[in-house]
């Protein structure tokens, strides 16, 4: 048996799939894992960055560096895809499917107003404390002179999963279980 974080027992294969309540999505977008960001290269071809993230309730947002291929692919083609995912059994994971809206493109962290830009704001309350704790201030500090792109990812599609190693019913082929006797309708052929 191990113990999920909300102290509910399981076994190691864990339950059927199921989606996140609202609460259950926020609380696991609180944790520091990283987002994965899927979009389109000029050619049309895939493309994945690994990111920090933000998430405010309502959109994520991202903060890539000023010369981040994935930020200019965003400024072209709009269209991303995240993955958020705890790979630790049971697993869950979230995953967005949205729009980037350039928030700030290329700025410092000062703006000519004197004011705080997003993505240091962002860097200062949300993601440097959540990421690097006590240690925020060390890193951020030495780095919090590059010029960073304000991204906000809006949401079209959200999909959520909580989940063992069972697999959702939509991915089994009943046919090739074995019953009680263990026949079943369709014997599976390997290849050597």
């Amino acid at each position: 048996m191990s113990e999920k974080p909300e102290g509910d027992q399981t076994d190691f294969m864990g339950s059927e799939p199921r989606p996140m309540s609202a609460g259950e999505m926020n609380e696991f977008l609180q944790k520091p894992w990283i987002a994965k960001i899927a979009c389109l290269t000029p050619d049309g071809s895939p493309y994945i960055a690994a990111s920090w993230y933000h998430w405010d309730g309502v959109a994520f947002w991202v903060v890539p560096r000023a010369r981040s291929e994935w930020a200019h692919y965003l400024v072209r083609d709009p269209r991303v895809h995240l993955l958020i995912d705890d790979p630790n059994p049971p697993l869950s994971k979230v995953i967005c499917e949205g729009t980037a809206v350039i928030v700030e493109a290329a700025v410092g962290p000062y703006l000519d107003t004197g004011e705080m830009s997003t993505w240091n704001k962002i860097g200062t309350y949300h993601t440097g404390p959540r990421y690097l704790g006590e240690r925020a201030n060390e890193y951020r500090g030495p780095k919090n002179v590059e010029p960073c792109w304000t991204i906000k990812i809006v949401p079209r599609k959200i999909i959520t999963v909580r989940y063992g190693f069972q697999w959702a019913s939509r991915y089994k082929h009943p046919e090739l279980i074995p019953d009680d006797e263990g026949r079943a309708e369709v014997m599976p052929v390997y290849y050597r």
